[in-house]
């Protein structure tokens, strides 16, 4: 007899199966799912609270002066005096929001500011104390903006400043 030795199948054992094609593919697109659930979850919780809300709030700004420019008409920016929401009208008609220009915090792009509030401050003429909203910047058929001075504090569910913005005259960037 030679020297080389055959290997026969262990009794008992059954043939050895690897993941076919199909379970690779559905173990991937659950974990996919699963990933595609949490992680934008721990994204806005890492991201300051502020962030969003400043951002959103400067491309309405930019957006009222293109309003104006387009429709021949004064075009307002608007606060809800509780500090909930704020949107973009037309300066004849200031608590009546344009088509899709009313932002909600807690709600779509600011979903992580649900239980926040915006206090807003301005030195914006027009403005009494007993109004449901507060018209913080206005925009003439040219774009051009008023001569305001806007301060935005957004304050966390327990009253903490979570973020603090000025909007200076004639001005649609807001300052840290």
């Amino acid at each position: 007899m030679s020297g080389r030795r055959t290997h026969a199948p262990c009794a008992g054992r059954g043939s050895r199966r690897a993941f076919s094609l199909l379970e690779l593919l559905l173990v991937v697109g659950v974990i996919g799912v699963f990933a595609g659930l949490v992680i934008p979850g721990f994204a806005d919780a890492s991201r300051p609270l502020g962030e969003p809300v400043c951002q959103t709030l400067e491309a309405d700004l930019r957006r009222a002066r293109t309003e104006a420019m387009v429709r021949s008409e004064s075009v307002v920016a608007v606060a809800d005096a509780k500090g909930g929401a704020w949107w973009l009208g037309l300066a004849r008609t200031p608590g009546v929001a344009l088509d899709g220009t009313r932002r909600q915090l807690g709600s779509g792009g600011l979903s992580a500011a649900k239980r926040a509030h915006l206090v807003v401050k301005t030195d914006a003429l027009g403005n009494t104390d007993e109004a449901d909203y507060i018209v913080f910047a206005r925009f003439d058929t040219l774009g051009a903006r008023d001569e305001s001075t806007t301060v935005f504090e957004l304050r966390d569910e327990d009253g903490r400043a979570a973020g603090r913005w000025t909007m200076n005259a004639g001005r649609t960037r807001l300052e840290r």
